[in-house]
């Protein structure tokens, strides 16, 4: 090194000789390095910070914040040391309001419940009703605000729906909109904080399609009691063993009647409440599909509900109800669907008459029927009445003999069944119904369940439960956590049950329990037989984060009735993934294997082989899949179970496959190759496009070189 010497006074007064000196003592790569060295010395220690003190990161209280998040004109008052020390949780962690963030609010006035006057300046009067409330204790996801009701900034447009996705959104009108909570929230105490639990809770097994083997239904039913369910809804549809005129009716491979009656015997000495459902209006096509039934179709070409005109409907659905009350007895509740009636007042009968007469005519003569014989309350689907006015219901006297059950399946209830609805039938009917979904509710093929959807249905449904019940003389009866395996008798399979207990244990427990919240862990997954370890201490995130909503991950050591399929499941949407890409790839990006190419059977060899590489790797995983999928199922389904689902979601992929295999053996056969241009394309007349006519080319010169 070379050394300068410089007059300290000159150092003082000169930085141009201050850097002449260092650029002596240390060479330019030295510098990088140092300065290096140190961001990575920062880096290392904001980790550790990090590390030991995650609070760091989180968000501040609203009197914790600067003035311009709480008001627009940047004012707010400091709280008090009292103030703050109440914010403290009991048992002595850390301080729970960190969780607590506010989200953008623009609008200047929102509307009192107590007057309905607007309210002026909207952010002061959010934090004086809050003030009291948090400093009082915990906030939960159902303790009430008073006094005023704000609308969504969602809804409003302030903010997007993914901005809110690291939030929890608190259940309906409880907190102001723009206030989300964390799941790490303190446990809900049910004494100080009650929350909303319907009294009755009713799992769906839709055996229509992919009917499990009677002993897996059994291994599920302590699982449920587990869970908090109390009830089954059992929707056999053509796996009920019918006799005598409908045996035709049943499908080949239906339960038994001692395959059902051990079923109900497990439930009974569990004490789960069974109601069966039978359609007895639409959603028929089981039996009028046949040709002994074909002639009671209220379309002709539709087998999809009967026509209530034709006494031999009646006798139909008489016979149906009979047969599976016989297999019921001492049951308080019969569903009789009359959901999605999609054609009615379409035969020539039918067609004089307004459709909501025929309806309701139907609908009261089979409830009559039922109630009278059976001394049983019917229950119907309420889809078809949700138009309906209160004054024409009532006029159908049905308030006395059914109960409706308000089915949505989607995040946001009151966007399908309003409020208004809920007032009209608490006009007519005593007590009302509701029903979410845990499976086949956001598509027809999927493979499994979104569980953050369906938990935000279920979610919703508490607060819209809690909020309409007190209308009914007789408040709310119940919930049915629905899981459709089939949308119709003719759909495609949805979600198989065993791929769908995580989003089952996840929504039961939550109506059971009125909330979802990181209390809930414990129960969770000593329910889904987890293992010990760290990654079983928190609750899933399925309110803030997206990125495991199927639990994959979560339940990687959760051995619940099932788990092999389900965890499978993960491997099976990878390979169609990577599959699909591949064909993408090969077949429209590239340019050797496209339909032009096979058309015309011309491309390059060498080019062909490079496009096959990865071929071998995907056809040997997709069989290797197929092969574990058959051996874990065959306990859990039959033959025709199975094979019908390896052919509607694995045997797709075999054929894409195939066809890239074939197409590539045919190009490669090719030793020599016409000159250019390529015969046109002689199927354009069959689209209307007549290129000889419009270009003037005969065939002769179309063929030239060919």
């Amino acid at each position: 090194m070379k050394y300068l010497r410089i007059n300290r006074k000159d150092v003082r007064l000169k930085p141009r000789i201050m850097a002449r000196l260092i650029r002596n003592l240390f060479s330019l790569r030295q510098c990088k390095c140092l300065f290096v060295s140190v961001l990575l010395v920062c880096a290392v220690m904001v980790l550790v910070a990090l590390k030991l003190h995650p609070d760091l990161v989180k968000a501040p209280f609203y009197h914790d914040v600067s003035s311009n998040a709480l008001t627009s004109r940047g004012k707010s008052e400091t709280p008090s040391s009292k103030e703050t020390g109440d914010l403290q949780s009991s048992n002595g962690d850390s301080d729970w309001t960190d969780s607590v963030q506010f989200l953008p609010h623009t609008e200047s006035s929102v509307i009192s419940t107590d007057g309905g006057q607007p309210v002026k300046n909207y952010q002061a009067f959010a934090t004086q009703n809050l003030e009291s409330i948090i400093n009082s204790g915990p906030i939960y996801y159902h303790q009430k605000v008073p006094n005023y009701i704000p609308d969504s900034p969602v809804a409003r447009g302030d903010i997007s729906a993914v901005e809110t996705q690291g939030f929890v959104r608190p259940v309906g009108q409880l907190l102001p909109s723009n206030v989300y909570l964390s799941q790490d929230s303190a446990s809900v105490t049910q004494k100080d904080n009650p929350v909303f639990v319907p009294d009755r809770r009713l799992v769906h097994f839709d055996l229509k399609g992919a009917p499990p083997k009677i002993d897996y239904l059994q291994q599920l039913i302590p699982l449920i009691v587990q869970l908090g369910g109390t009830g089954l809804l059992i929707e056999y549809e053509d796996m009920f063993p019918y006799e005598g005129d409908l045996k035709s009716i049943s499908a080949s491979n239906h339960y038994t009647r001692a395959e059902i009656r051990s079923l109900l015997n497990v439930a009974e000495a569990y004490k789960l409440e069974v109601i069966p459902l039978v359609q007895t209006f639409g959603h028929l096509e089981y039996a009028l599909k046949l040709p002994q039934f074909s002639h009671l179709r209220e379309n002709p070409a539709v087998p999809q509900a009967v026509c209530p005109s034709q006494n031999e409907s009646f006798v139909l659905i008489q016979n149906l109800v009979d047969q599976i009350m016989s297999m019921h007895e001492g049951i308080k509740y019969l569903h009789i669907g009359c959901d999605e009636v999609f054609h009615m007042a379409e035969c020539a009968i039918c067609s004089l008459k307004p459709k909501d007469d025929l309806f309701l005519s139907h609908v009261h003569r089979v409830a009559s029927y039922v109630n009278n014989k059976y001394k049983v309350k019917p229950i119907i689907w309420d889809d078809m009445l949700r138009h309906m006015t209160a004054a024409t219901l009532d006029d159908a006297k049905l308030g006395d003999i059914v109960e409706p059950m308000v089915w949505v399946y989607a995040e946001d209830v009151y966007r399908f069944a309003g409020s208004y609805v809920f007032d009209r039938y608490a006009q007519v009917f005593p007590s009302f119904w509701i029903s979410s979904s845990f499976k086949g509710a956001f598509g027809e093929t999927l493979i499994v369940p979104d569980i953050s959807r369906h938990l935000e249905n279920n979610l919703n449904w508490l607060d819209v439960g809690r909020t309409e019940s007190p209308k009914f003389r007789q408040g709310l009866r119940g919930i049915a956590i629905t899981g459709w395996q089939r949308y119709d008798h003719f759909s495609n399979l949805c979600e198989l049950l065993p791929a769908s207990i995580p989003s089952l244990a996840v929504n039961l427990l939550t109506t059971s329990r009125g909330y979802y919240n990181q209390s809930l862990a414990p129960s969770l997954y000593k329910a889904l037989s987890c293992q010990k370890a760290p990654r079983y201490e928190k609750i899933p995130d399925l309110r803030i984060s997206r990125s495991d909503r199927f639990l994959h991950e979560k339940m990687t050591m959760c051995f619940f009735p099932g788990a092999p399929f389900f965890k499978s499941t993960a491997r099976i949407l990878r390979l169609e993934k990577e599959i699909e890409e591949y064909v993408i790839l090969t077949t429209k990006r590239k340019g050797w294997l496209t339909d032009y190419s096979v058309r015309h059977n011309y491309s390059s060899p060498a080019r062909i082989d490079e496009l096959l590489r990865d071929l071998p790797y995907l056809s040997g995983s997709l069989n290797a899949v197929a092969k574990q999928t058959m051996d874990i199922l065959k306990n859990i389904f039959d033959v025709h179970t199975i094979s019908e689902w390896m052919e509607q979601k694995l045997l797709p992929l075999f054929e894409k496959l195939d066809r890239i295999q074939m197409d590539a053996a045919t190009l490669r056969s090719q030793k020599y190759w016409p000159v250019r241009p390529l015969k046109l394309f002689d199927r354009w007349q069959q689209y209307g496009l007549h290129f000889n006519h419009f270009f003037n080319v005969n065939e002769t010169q179309s063929s030239t070189h060919h």
